[in-house]
């Protein structure tokens, strides 16, 4: 089985942004030295009838100019900054090879992040179809009933909804992938969702009940797989497999 992650398509993405940020950024330059010029420099009296337009223009030049150059300064920042590895899904990739169940018809594709399907941490493909992982290395007691998350207050020992809803993310990110597949005429590649807790059973406890997502500790994964994901492993054809790895890492 593979464990990649598309290092060149996320190279090649940031590279793009960085050199369209350094086109904004002249863009902005440009506006606000013609904004500052026009201001010092009238080229209409103020008596003229249509300063006003000449007013309007100039401060449009002079503040739009500086809002694209911070503009540009954020897309620069962003593709600097941009994630090219996910640890928690590099371990269960490593985590997922040492079991031995997956072959070479399998790839473990993680930090997933191109337009038209968004971030995912990662997805497992091979025959059985798409597995899209949302992988989690939170810690305490949690409760899970259909899609919505509890987490146990451990200074008062209440339990209060979960600042995030692993579920709910899982659901968008396997509905944003089977669009996109849909789109690349792959929609009869089925795709499925699990959610991942890294930590162990006695730093994260789970309580669950009707999960909407199948849900698994990391030391669990490979048993807690077969169950569902594995239990019909020829629903695609190899063809159809290789075209939606090759979309996930161009």
């Amino acid at each position: 089985m593979d464990n990649i992650a598309p290092v060149r398509a996320l190279n090649r993405r940031s590279t793009q942004l960085l050199q369209l940020g350094f086109i904004v950024l002249a863009v902005g330059v440009l506006m606000t030295v013609l904004g500052l010029v026009f201001t010092t420099i009238l080229l209409l009296p103020r008596t003229h009838p249509l300063f006003w337009v000449y007013d309007i223009i100039t401060s449009f030049l002079l503040y739009g100019g500086i809002v694209v150059v911070i503009l540009a300064i954020a897309m620069g920042i962003r593709a600097l900054t941009r994630r090219k590895e996910n640890d928690l899904a590099l371990l269960t990739g490593e985590y997922l090879t040492q079991t031995g169940t997956f072959d070479n018809r399998y790839s473990f594709i993680r930090n997933i992040n191109k337009p038209g399907i968004g971030y995912i941490d990662a997805v497992l493909l091979g025959p059985p179809g798409v597995l899209v992982f949302r992988i989690l290395d939170s810690q305490g007691n949690f409760a899970n009933e259909a899609g919505n998350w509890l987490r146990l207050n451990p200074k008062d020992n209440e339990w209060l909804p979960w600042k995030i809803n692993p579920t709910q993310e899982t659901v968008e990110d396997v509905k944003r992938l089977r669009e996109f597949m849909a789109r690349k005429n792959l929609a009869d590649v089925p795709v499925f969702g699990i959610i991942v807790f890294t930590a162990g059973p006695g730093a994260a406890q789970i309580a669950e009940k009707n999960p909407v997502v199948q849900i698994s500790h990391l030391h669990t994964l490979g048993q807690n797989l077969g169950k569902q994901y594995l239990a019909k492993p020829d629903r695609v054809p190899v063809e159809w497999a290789a075209a939606v790895r090759r979309l996930l890492l161009e």
